[in-house]
């Protein structure tokens, strides 16, 4: 059975790899999720942040591999971010997050995805090699009373 849930529209950009990536891709996903409730869309600027930032910071240059592709899918419930980056030498996908309250200098931001979605994940998209991560965020978050949600 597959963790991913199926996914009905998507909306799409791709960066210059660097500095300014993880910005850019909070401006994008702020205009693109202006109909959702703050709190969701506060998560996901969270989420895509920290996704961009990993990419940034750990994929090894090299000539054609000074991008980043965000994605950003809608399906029934919840929102989908994902992130495309060139890939690493070791072809096994990882997504082992920290405790938040661990004293490492880096790491805690998968972390901090894991607890933000409801779904999350990684997987090499063959045949070429690029790390594609992923998070599902709830599209409702609880806005009154138990028993209602917003939208």
């Amino acid at each position: 059975m597959s963790l991913l849930q199926t996914v009905s529209s998507w909306k799409g950009m791709t960066l210059r790899r660097g500095d300014r990536a993880p910005g850019e891709s909070r401006r994008t996903i702020r205009r693109w999720l202006d109909d959702v409730d703050p709190l969701v869309r506060d998560d996901a600027l969270t989420v895509v942040s920290e996704l961009v930032t990993n990419a940034v910071r750990h994929v090894p240059p090299g000539p054609e591999r000074d991008w980043v592709t965000v994605l950003l899918g809608v399906g029934p419930g919840f929102v989908r971010l994902e992130v495309v980056d060139p890939g690493t030498a070791e072809r096994e996908p990882r997504f082992a997050p920290l405790d938040a309250g661990s004293l490492r200098e880096s790491g805690r931001g998968l972390g901090l995805v894991a607890a933000l979605s409801v779904r999350s994940g990684t997987h090499v998209a063959e045949p070429y090699g690029h790390r594609v991560v992923w998070a599902d965020l709830e599209r409702t978050v609880p806005s009154g009373p138990p028993g209602t949600s917003g939208v």
